[in-house]
Protein backbone atom coordinates (compact mmCIF):
# COMPACT_ATOMS: atom_id res chain seq x y z
CA UNK A 1 0.00 0.00 0.00
CA UNK A 2 1.06 3.56 -0.60
CA UNK A 3 1.95 5.49 2.54
CA UNK A 4 0.48 8.79 1.31
CA UNK A 5 -2.75 7.27 0.03
CA UNK A 6 -5.63 9.65 0.75
CA UNK A 7 -9.27 8.66 0.91
CA UNK A 8 -11.97 11.16 0.03
CA UNK A 9 -14.90 10.81 2.37
CA UNK A 10 -18.29 12.18 1.57
CA UNK A 11 -20.19 12.91 4.75
CA UNK A 12 -23.90 13.51 4.85
CA UNK A 13 -26.39 15.04 2.48
CA UNK A 14 -24.32 18.21 1.89
CA UNK A 15 -21.32 16.15 0.85
CA UNK A 16 -23.46 14.19 -1.60
CA UNK A 17 -24.92 17.39 -3.07
CA UNK A 18 -21.44 18.89 -3.35
CA UNK A 19 -20.19 15.75 -5.17
CA UNK A 20 -23.11 15.85 -7.60
CA UNK A 21 -22.54 19.57 -8.20
CA UNK A 22 -18.80 19.08 -8.88
CA UNK A 23 -19.47 16.15 -11.22
CA UNK A 24 -22.05 18.12 -13.20
CA UNK A 25 -19.68 21.10 -13.43
CA UNK A 26 -16.87 18.90 -14.74
CA UNK A 27 -19.16 17.25 -17.29
CA UNK A 28 -20.61 20.54 -18.47
CA UNK A 29 -17.21 22.21 -18.64
CA UNK A 30 -15.31 19.47 -20.43
CA UNK A 31 -18.05 17.77 -22.45
CA UNK A 32 -21.23 19.82 -22.91
CA UNK A 33 -19.77 23.28 -23.53
CA UNK A 34 -17.18 22.21 -26.15
CA UNK A 35 -19.83 20.04 -27.82
CA UNK A 36 -22.23 22.99 -27.89
CA UNK A 37 -19.55 25.25 -29.40
CA UNK A 38 -18.63 22.63 -32.02
CA UNK A 39 -22.30 22.12 -32.88
CA UNK A 40 -22.79 25.86 -33.45
CA UNK A 41 -19.58 26.22 -35.48
CA UNK A 42 -20.53 23.19 -37.60
CA UNK A 43 -24.05 24.51 -38.19
CA UNK A 44 -22.75 27.99 -39.05
CA UNK A 45 -20.48 26.59 -41.76
CA UNK A 46 -23.25 24.23 -42.81
CA UNK A 47 -25.59 27.13 -43.60
CA UNK A 48 -22.86 29.23 -45.24
CA UNK A 49 -21.37 26.48 -47.41
CA UNK A 50 -24.39 24.22 -47.81
CA UNK A 51 -22.24 21.20 -48.62
CA UNK A 52 -23.05 19.20 -45.47
CA UNK A 53 -26.08 18.83 -43.18
CA UNK A 54 -26.52 20.51 -39.82
CA UNK A 55 -26.09 18.53 -36.60
CA UNK A 56 -27.84 18.40 -33.23
CA UNK A 57 -26.35 18.43 -29.72
CA UNK A 58 -25.86 14.66 -29.53
CA UNK A 59 -23.93 14.70 -32.77
CA UNK A 60 -21.90 17.62 -31.42
CA UNK A 61 -20.95 15.47 -28.42
CA UNK A 62 -19.89 12.68 -30.79
CA UNK A 63 -17.84 15.14 -32.86
CA UNK A 64 -16.15 16.40 -29.69
CA UNK A 65 -15.42 12.79 -28.62
CA UNK A 66 -13.87 12.04 -32.03
CA UNK A 67 -11.65 15.10 -31.76
CA UNK A 68 -10.55 14.28 -28.19
CA UNK A 69 -9.77 10.64 -28.95
CA UNK A 70 -7.90 11.62 -32.12
CA UNK A 71 -5.76 14.04 -30.12
CA UNK A 72 -5.07 11.38 -27.49
CA UNK A 73 -4.12 8.73 -30.05
CA UNK A 74 -1.97 10.90 -32.30
CA UNK A 75 -0.25 13.01 -29.63
CA UNK A 76 1.65 10.08 -28.14
CA UNK A 77 5.20 9.41 -29.24
CA UNK A 78 4.51 5.74 -29.83
CA UNK A 79 2.03 4.93 -32.58
CA UNK A 80 -0.33 2.00 -32.43
CA UNK A 81 0.17 1.21 -36.11
CA UNK A 82 3.62 1.21 -37.65
CA UNK A 83 4.84 0.24 -41.07
CA UNK A 84 8.19 -1.45 -41.46
CA UNK A 85 9.78 -2.18 -44.79
CA UNK A 86 10.66 -5.84 -45.24
CA UNK A 87 14.35 -6.44 -45.76
CA UNK A 88 15.30 -8.01 -49.07
CA UNK A 89 16.17 -11.69 -49.08
CA UNK A 90 19.79 -12.71 -49.33
CA UNK A 91 20.92 -14.97 -52.16
CA UNK A 92 20.98 -18.00 -49.87
CA UNK A 93 17.41 -17.32 -48.74
CA UNK A 94 16.23 -16.90 -52.33
CA UNK A 95 17.86 -20.22 -53.30
CA UNK A 96 16.24 -21.89 -50.29
CA UNK A 97 12.79 -20.57 -51.23
CA UNK A 98 13.23 -21.60 -54.87
CA UNK A 99 14.28 -25.12 -53.86
CA UNK A 100 11.19 -25.42 -51.64
CA UNK A 101 8.96 -24.29 -54.53
CA UNK A 102 10.59 -26.77 -56.94
CA UNK A 103 10.33 -29.62 -54.44
CA UNK A 104 6.55 -29.22 -54.14
CA UNK A 105 4.49 -31.39 -56.45
CA UNK A 106 2.29 -30.07 -59.24
CA UNK A 107 -1.07 -28.85 -57.94
CA UNK A 108 -3.72 -30.71 -59.91
CA UNK A 109 -6.38 -28.19 -58.84
CA UNK A 110 -4.98 -25.73 -61.39
CA UNK A 111 -6.88 -25.60 -64.69
CA UNK A 112 -4.82 -26.32 -67.72
CA UNK A 113 -5.65 -24.75 -71.11
CA UNK A 114 -7.14 -28.01 -72.40
CA UNK A 115 -9.55 -28.06 -69.41
CA UNK A 116 -10.76 -24.51 -70.09
CA UNK A 117 -12.17 -25.57 -73.48
CA UNK A 118 -14.31 -28.25 -71.78
CA UNK A 119 -15.72 -25.74 -69.31
CA UNK A 120 -16.96 -23.45 -72.07
CA UNK A 121 -18.98 -26.16 -73.82
CA UNK A 122 -22.68 -26.79 -73.24
CA UNK A 123 -24.13 -29.72 -71.30
CA UNK A 124 -25.08 -31.56 -74.48
CA UNK A 125 -21.56 -31.26 -75.86
CA UNK A 126 -20.15 -32.51 -72.56
CA UNK A 127 -22.33 -35.62 -72.70
CA UNK A 128 -20.84 -36.44 -76.09
CA UNK A 129 -17.26 -36.09 -74.81
CA UNK A 130 -16.14 -39.37 -73.19
CA UNK A 131 -14.47 -38.85 -69.86
CA UNK A 132 -10.93 -39.98 -69.13
CA UNK A 133 -12.23 -42.65 -66.72
CA UNK A 134 -14.60 -44.27 -69.26
CA UNK A 135 -11.94 -44.67 -71.95
CA UNK A 136 -10.83 -48.22 -72.55
CA UNK A 137 -7.16 -48.65 -73.30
Amino acid sequence: MKKNFKVLQIKGFRGMLFTIFMTSCIISGFVAFPAFVLMNVWNYFSTKIGAFPSINFGQGVLLWAIIVFSIIVFSKKMFIVSFNAQQELSEDEVKDVMSKIKSQGVNHGILLPKDVNILTKTKEELKEIPSEQNKVK
